[in-house]
């Protein structure tokens, strides 16, 4: 793991963590950390608009030395999944799975003992490492 961060259920976190996130990925440059940063501001953004609990947690790992692929995991104290929505061109929420489904190469979620995890893989190409 690159970056484990435990942040506060508030909105300030949200930058915080996508800051954390970018920065963790910032020596491999075959990782697209615009994309990084977006999907890590959905996910984080859910955790701290629809979760449970004081905190959420975010954990970034290494680019997997086989394809250079990196997985990312928000942690929450949640039990309820997340949910499809089929938002109207206006809203201002309900994208975020449709987001994963477009720029993830693969995501899902798990209920754990303590929550829920969702977690995504961002595709990295031929191992740089």
């Amino acid at each position: 793991m690159i970056a484990v961060g435990g942040y506060r259920r508030e909105p300030g976190s949200v930058a915080k963590a996508r800051r954390i996130a970018t920065q963790a990925y910032a020596a491999y440059p075959w990782i697209d950390r615009s994309v990084v940063e977006l999907l890590v501001s959905e996910a984080v953004t859910n955790a701290v608009l629809h979760a449970e609990g004081s905190h959420f947690y975010l954990v970034c790992h290494s680019p997997s030395p086989v394809d250079g692929s990196v997985q990312v995991e928000v942690h929450d104290c949640g039990a309820t999944l997340p949910r499809r929505r089929q938002p109207t061109e206006l809203a201002e929420s309900g994208r975020g799975l449709a987001l994963l489904d477009q720029l993830a190469a693969a995501w899902r979620t798990e209920l754990t003992t303590g929550g829920k995890s969702l977690i995504f893989t961002l595709g990295g190409g031929a191992c740089r490492a």
